[in-house]
């Protein structure tokens, strides 16, 4: 009965290990942010949501995903604007996407040699197409002036799913709005 226990407790002590190193590896993507000084970001009450811009291959839904995250995230701190004019800042989301391409050699691939006898090694190349996409989240003031700026590379892209994109995106976009105002 012993010895059972034992194995027991060894087994939730492993995958306790296995838990920790797999939540060492996860990282959240960085939020690059930029602001002007000399704003005043404490009478920020209301906002006006400007149209979102787009450029590369941006699906509007993926706009539209976009946008409605942000609208919630902003209405959970400040009062949305009925105008640009009577807002205390105005803010423009910007999805920017580029398709890249990367090419590599597979050091370790083993390939058949000269017509059917033989082994070798060549270092064959692979060539892999991937999608980069980064969320740029602007305040400006009344004016248009530029009050700060935030930006993170996008994983949202990455998932078929539209309900799991969108909590991505929602995500990201909270980051960014956690830097905001700048203390």
């Amino acid at each position: 009965m012993l010895a059972i226990l034992r194995a027991h407790v060894l087994r939730l002590q492993l995958l306790a290990l296995i838990v920790l190193l797999l939540a060492g590896c996860a990282t959240v993507p960085p939020v690059a942010v930029d602001y002007d000084p000399q704003a005043d970001f404490s009478s920020l009450r209301t906002y006006y949501l400007l149209d979102p811009l787009a450029t590369g291959p941006v699906s509007p839904l993926e706009m539209k995903r976009a946008t409605q995250a942000l609208e919630g995230l902003l209405r959970m701190r400040y009062q949305p604007a009925e105008t640009a004019d009577s807002a205390d800042f105005l803010v423009r989301l910007q999805l920017n996407s580029v398709e890249k391409v990367v090419v590599y050699e597979d050091s370790l691939a083993l390939y058949g040699g000269y017509r059917y006898w033989g082994v070798g090694w060549r270092a064959p190349l692979e060539v892999r197409q991937y999608r980069e996409s980064y969320l740029v989240l602007d305040v400006l003031s009344p004016q248009s002036s530029p009050l700060w700026r935030a930006s993170t590379p996008s994983a949202a892209a990455r998932y078929a799913d539209p309900l799991q994109s969108q909590q991505r995106i929602r995500e990201e976009l909270a980051l960014m709005l956690n830097r905001f105002p700048p203390h």
